[in-house]
Formats: structure tokens, sequence, C-alpha cells
């Protein structure tokens, strides 16, 4: 099976990709590291995020960095290309992430897509060089690991992280719901229920990571629970399907670093175009609001911000023990995609997913439906 770790890069070549695309052609490529704080979008098959120094003159000057930028790639002919849970190719998240500047002020670059295969085997999407080095930005879960933030400024940043999923849920929506596509490749049979398309989704994913051989324990008691929710209509109050961006967390938001000397207060000045599982669907399936009780000053910022109400009746509440368990089983599913040995998930992500699942199909024995 192809691998994440089958994909590698060199300096040399990176610096033709800015060559090709950038026109400040004296631009060097300083430093290049993998972002592999993956967070909750996983270590897909095919898929890598790369973070590139740039500085003007010749690399062995002493200039400090003038420029840093991001690089996606991915292998064109994953063997998981297609199908209800595969991840969104770089055609779609290229389609999307126009969308979202066209439509929000989302801080997304005009990213430029390359498919030709004339430098790199491989198809990836480059944002344009910010005047700003890797070394003045840090991951918002990296500055809360670091302590570097206070309250006031977490509660600031959490407030604009609401008001900015406020903006793609209201302002970037769709006629059917499900798994985006190119423009003017819609599906052959639209989905308009949320039930219909996340049930499926689920079913899907449920019996892929099974299939791959993984022991779920739990399995029957999920099946049971689904089919409880199914009869209930739990999934079915969604009206309008909003592009949900899914495993978006804190691990894919960068800030200036409060400790820079021209930043007097931190602040999203950066986000990975990591969308693999983007989609269209509910809200409420957003990953930041995994922990309702914990996320008051994200929900604050959402609602001021013209986000729709998202938990108003307990079977919301449940709906969301359901996103979570849905969650957890795409964590296990990006590695298990990735890597054709079990043993080979990072054991943090592994130990998460198998509590998460746990803990989710035990709640949802008594979950109120109503």
């Amino acid at each position: 099976m192809s691998s994440a770790q089958d994909i590698s890069l060199s300096i040399e070549r990176v610096e033709k990709l800015i060559q090709k695309h950038v026109l400040s052609s004296d631009l060097a490529v300083v430093k290049l590291a993998e972002a592999k704080n993956h967070g909750f979008r996983c270590q897909t098959a095919g898929f890598k995020i790369y973070v590139i120094d740039l500085h003007g003159g010749d690399k062995d000057s002493t200039k400090t960095t003038t420029a840093s930028c991001f690089l996606t790639i991915s292998k064109p002919d994953s063997t998981e290309s297609s199908g209800a849970n595969s991840p969104n190719t770089l055609a779609v998240i290229h389609t999307l992430l126009a969308l979202i500047r066209d439509k929000t002020s989302i801080p997304i670059s005009d990213s430029i897509l390359d498919t030709s295969h004339d430098i790199i085997p491989f198809d990836f999407l480059l944002s344009p060089p910010t005047p700003f080095s890797s070394s003045d930005i840090i991951t918002l879960r990296e500055a809360k690991a670091q302590g570097l933030l206070d309250a006031k400024h977490q509660a600031l940043i959490d407030l604009q992280i609401g008001q900015l999923l406020a903006q793609l849920h209201t302002n970037v929506q769709n006629d059917w719901y499900g798994r985006p596509a190119l423009k003017g490749e819609e599906p052959s049979e639209p989905s308009y229920s949320w039930q219909e398309t996340f049930t499926l989704l689920f079913d899907t994913l449920l019996s892929r990571v099974k299939e791959k051989g993984y022991d779920l324990p739990q399995y029957s008691d999920i099946q049971t629970h689904m089919s409880r929710a199914i009869a209930f209509s739990v999934f079915d109050d969604v009206e309008v399907p909003s592009l949900v961006w899914f495993t978006g967390s804190d691990a894919d938001i960068y800030l200036s670093l409060p400790t820079s000397p021209s930043t007097k207060t931190p602040g999203i000045v950066a986000i990975l175009p990591s969308m693999p599982y983007t989609l269209w669907g509910d809200p409420l399936l957003e990953t930041f609001f995994l922990q309702l009780e914990s996320c008051k000053a994200v929900l604050e910022g959402y609602t001021g911000s013209g986000g729709g109400p998202l938990v108003s009746f307990p079977r919301q509440k449940t709906k969301r023990v359901w996103y979570t368990l849905f969650l957890a089983l795409t964590v296990l599913d990006g590695y298990l995609s990735s890597s054709s040995d079990a043993q080979e998930i990072p054991e943090d992500k592994k130990k998460w997913a198998e509590e998460t699942i746990a803990e989710c199909t035990e709640i949802l024995k008594t979950a109120p439906c109503y």
C-alpha cells in the first residue's frame, strides 16, 4: 500500500518549484520542514504539508529569512482516491479554498495548484510567500502547550475562531450534502438529507475499519445504537448544507509568536490548507465543538457572528457524541490507510481513538433521542 512516508522532497526541487511559481526568482529555500503535528487530520495516505522558509539572495548569506509558505503534496494515484470516505483530492481542496476566500475573510492564501509533475512526481498546492518566517509563527496547539498564552489572549483567539467558523458555515453553503466535488462534477444522485448522508458515511467508515483487520470490540453495539438513532431521526434536523472543516483543530492554526518583538498581541495569521475530510454537512460536526462545555468563547464568537444555534435539544448533544465517534474512526482509518500494519499507528493517536470509541459507545447506550 502507498504510504505517506514514500513522499519526500529535497530543497533543490522545492527551489525549482518556487522559481516556477513565484515572481521573485532570487528567493532561496533556507528551511524545509514537515508540519508533523497532525492534530485530527491524521496522516492520510499520500498526503503531506511542508513549511518553507525563504530569503532573498544567496542561501549562504547572513540575511535573515524574509518569507515563508506552505507546500501541500499528494500522490495522485492513491489506492483510496475514490469512495464515500476517501480524502479530498488537492484539486477539490483548491476549489474549496477559492470558495472560502471569495465568501469569507478567513486568512487562507490563494494557493497554486500544479498537477504537471514536471518537477516532482506529485500533485501539489503552493501558497504564496508571506512576509514572516516560520520562527515568527507557532501553531495554537504548541502555544498552549508552551504556556505562551494568558487567559485573556486565549479567549480572544477562541472568539476569533468562533467568528471564522460562523463565516464558513453561513457564507459557504451548498444545495446537497456529502463530499465536495469539482465544479461541474456534482453527484449524479445528490443527497438532500443529512441523515441519509451521514449514516452512509458512518457505516462505510465503520465497515472499512473492520475490513482492515482492526479489532473493534464495540462494532455490534455501535450498529445497534445507530439503528436506534436513525429510527428517532437524530440527524434529520439540518436544513442547509454548510461547508464543514471537520478535522480542523488548533494544530492547523498558526499564530504570530507572542514573544516576537513585532507582536504586541498574538493573533491568527495563517491556517494550514488541510482539508482532507471537509464536506457539506452539519456545522455541529466541527471538531472545534468537540467539548461543548469547554469551548464557551468559541461558541460566543460563533453565535455573535451569525452562527446558528448548535444545541437546543437533548438529542443534539447525542448527535455530537456520534460526531466524536465518527472523528475517532476517521483518525483510525487515516492511519490504517497509510500503513498495512495497525501497530504503526502512533500510540497516542491509537490510545485516544480507542478510549474515545469506548466512551462514546457507552454514552450512546442511554443517550436521549428526543
